[in-house]
């Protein structure tokens, strides 16, 4: 499968829950390539100012000093969250964004998946410390195996079904990997 392929498989998903695709960035220095945003606006409570939030899905490619390893992952991870906090302010001119970003990340990686990554990926989510950006899901797809591996973490309102939805639209596509059970 080709990268052309794999955003139309999810732009028809994405967009009609109302997420807006944008084009995405390239850092050097840490590396970084963002190939496409979606973003989407999302309301957290009443008070206005407070309320705000936004729900981000980037697409990825692992940058090339990232390992499958959770130390290197939470890098990856915090390095990531850094630029969608500088791409998406809490502020612009007409008027608050949103104080907090709920990420969801799909990673385009050369490496094999195997049975392990999903394991590895779960302990990865959680905070990314001075960022707005609360990862509810990592997706890690190899578009040349055609093999998919990901963890997500539940938000409890539905206020961010993106790593859900997803997940689940992805799995047609992509094969997993499920460890032997253990006798």
């Amino acid at each position: 499968m080709i990268e052309d392929d794999f955003f139309a498989i999810i732009d028809p998903l994405l967009r009609p829950a109302g997420s807006i695709a944008e084009d995405g960035e390239d850092y050097r220095e840490p590396p970084l390539d963002v190939l496409r945003y979606y973003r989407r606006p999302v309301r957290l409570h009443w008070i206005p100012w407070l309320g705000r939030a936004l729900s981000v899905v980037a697409v990825v490619r692992q940058p090339i000093d990232i390992g499958l390893s959770v130390a290197d992952y939470r890098r990856f991870l915090t390095r990531l969250a850094m630029a969608v906090n500088g791409r998406f302010p809490p502020w612009q001119k007409q008027g608050p964004r949103g104080l907090v970003i709920g990420l969801t990340i799909v990673v385009l990686t050369p490496e094999p998946i195997g049975p392990e990554d999903d394991a590895i990926l779960s302990q990865v989510l959680g905070s990314l410390g001075r960022t707005r950006a609360v990862p509810f899901g990592v997706i890690r797809i190899n578009l040349g195996q055609e093999a998919i591996a990901f963890a997500l973490a539940s938000s409890d309102d539905q206020l961010f079904p993106e790593p859900l939805l997803l997940a689940d639209a992805l799995t047609e596509h992509f094969r997993r990997f499920v460890p032997l059970m253990e006798l």
